[in-house]
């Protein structure tokens, strides 16, 4: 099979609702059609992953063998490496851009966007010796506020900063609103 998340997925439902479930269920539940749930379960039962039994098609119990137990793990396995490899990527070059800043001596900023990175840059900015005047979101979850700055809807910038650093793209509607030269866009361009 060429798709390691769907086989992860099929063997993962199989795993839950150990000989409880249908191919229609387990269609449903992935938003695959029935047929390609069902070339995925014989799949792979030939390479020994599951076991199928039941001598009527439409009551087909799906039982995880130990093979298909440590395949299942594999496929996570492989995921989350990959994944931990992206992150990794993703916050060097965030740090290269925030340290552009200090370089820049640039003195305060605000932030829009709450990301998984956002309180990382809030806190790398602070450690730099730069003031962060404002967090701007749409939404923060309130574990994750800071007592010590501001936060604001995006409808309320103030120009109270030398950049905006945004932590996911700004809603068009405010685009004009803010000027182009002060803005220090995370990932990308604006």
């Amino acid at each position: 099979m060429d798709d390691p998340i769907l086989e992860y997925n099929i063997l993962d439902a199989v795993h839950e609702n150990e000989g409880r479930l249908t191919q229609r269920h387990i269609s449903q539940k992935l938003g695959r059609s029935v047929s390609s749930v069902n070339f995925a379960l014989r799949l792979l039962a030939v390479k020994g992953y599951i076991k199928i039994s039941g001598a009527n098609p439409r009551n087909l119990r799906y039982n995880l063998t130990p093979r298909g137990i440590l395949q299942k793990s594999i496929l996570a396995y492989d995921f989350l490496k990959r994944q931990s490899a992206l992150y990794e990527e993703v916050r060097k070059n965030l740090l290269e851009k925030l340290r552009s800043l200090a370089a820049q001596d640039i003195q305060k900023v605000a932030v829009y966007g709450w990301t998984p990175f956002t309180e990382a840059a809030i806190l790398f900015l602070i450690s730099s010796g730069i003031q962060v005047t404002a967090i701007y979101a749409d939404f923060v979850e309130p574990q994750a506020m800071c007592s010590r700055i501001p936060l604001r809807p995006i409808d309320e910038f103030q120009d109270d900063c030398e950049v905006l650093v945004l932590m996911q793209p700004l809603p068009k509607v405010h685009e004009e609103k803010i000027p182009t030269g002060k803005v220090v866009c995370f990932p990308g361009p604006r």
